[in-house]
């Protein structure tokens, strides 16, 4: 028997959790209602802006809506099983989530959301939100006492 490693148990245990909600997904071309599956991200601050990457293969551009809500980014969307339209698949094996996602991001103050940019190509959303350019006076009167 090899070295035990708890990260293949967890995966294991996650996979067999998974398992109990599958039947719960939906079919071919109707995502099951309910199902929010959550796609992983990262969100970055430069100077110049904040930009967050996620995770998205599989999803259409039209599929997706990215917008500032109250201060904050949201990415919801939906992503369906390949489809070609054709006849429905018997899935033997379904690890890629599916179905409706939504994530939302709390934005520093300062941001121009007007501004905002957002590129989908290979499988990677990429916002960018402009930080508002802030109007130093050219000219200012220092007061002495």
């Amino acid at each position: 028997m090899g070295k035990w490693n708890p990260w293949r148990d967890m995966n294991e245990f996650r996979q067999q959790v998974e398992r109990l909600f599958d039947d719960e997904r939906g079919t071919c071309g109707e995502p099951a209602s309910g199902y929010v599956w959550t796609p992983r991200a990262d969100v970055m601050e430069t100077r110049q802006a904040v930009i967050a990457q996620v995770e998205l293969p599989g999803v259409r551009p039209e599929r997706v809506v990215v917008e500032i809500v109250d201060g904050d980014l949201v990415v919801r969307g939906e992503r369906n099983p390949d489809c070609d339209g054709g006849e429905e698949p018997t899935y033997m094996i379904m690890e890629r989530a599916h179905g409706t996602f939504a994530r939302r991001f709390a934005l520093p103050p300062g941001i121009d959301g007007a501004a905002i940019g957002a590129t989908l190509a290979d499988g990677l959303l990429t916002v960018t939100i402009p930080k508002a350019v802030s109007k130093s006076p050219s000219r200012f009167t220092l007061l002495i006492d």
